[in-house]
């Protein structure tokens, strides 16, 4: 699994392409839903082994999970929009992507079972033909050693970099198209 940080920096891109208009619990719950499907470690105290379907990358990186946490996110985050409305649902498909893009990235590490994205439909788990980034250890203390700063190191040339270059991007076009729309303005008052 990549980081909690490069999981919450694929939401901050996201969130970027979705809306300059954010706020505190915006992005607050854009990063949670980026990391929620992690909480499925918690599963190895109960006796539940990776392998299972509530195990690690199992149902909770599921594509029916992504859609679920999604709706939850904008029906009780949210309640200020309409429900049903066109806002409402660019909410949901924006919550649907970043919990979507979790299994992605882990189904691009170099190890691990695979991403359970049909659970419980369909118990495969899958790993991506191409996995550039190095598998993060469950252990906290393997990771402060130097399998961490090879970790970082790999998310630093596949997550990080791009979604910081995509940044730019974005807030580069979002401020031709604002100033463009400025000028258009002030050209027909």
């Amino acid at each position: 699994m990549p980081t909690v940080i490069s999981h919450s920096l694929v939401a901050v891109v996201f969130g970027k392409i979705f809306s300059k208009n954010t706020g505190f619990k915006f992005w607050t719950l854009s990063i949670i839903c980026a990391i929620l499907p992690d909480a499925d470690v918690l599963m190895f105290s109960f006796g539940i082994p990776y392998g299972h379907m509530f195990g690690h990358r199992g149902i909770s990186h599921s594509i029916l999970f992504a859609l679920l946490i999604s709706l939850v996110i904008v029906f009780i985050g949210f309640r200020e929009i309409k429900r049903n409305s066109k806002l409402w649902w660019s909410f949901v498909l924006y919550f649907y992507l970043i919990g979507l893009s979790h299994g992605v990235l882990d189904a691009m590490t170099t190890g691990g079972l695979g991403v359970g994205f049909f659970m419980p439909f369909n118990s495969v788990r899958y790993l991506f033909p191409i996995r550039p980034i190095r598998v993060s250890p469950f252990s906290l203390m393997r990771f402060f050693g130097t399998e961490g700063q090879r970790i970082l190191a790999s998310e630093l040339i596949w997550i990080w970099i791009p979604a910081v270059i995509s940044i730019f991007v974005i807030t580069f076009i979002k401020n031709r198209r604002d100033s463009s729309i400025i000028k258009k303005k002030e050209i027909l008052d």
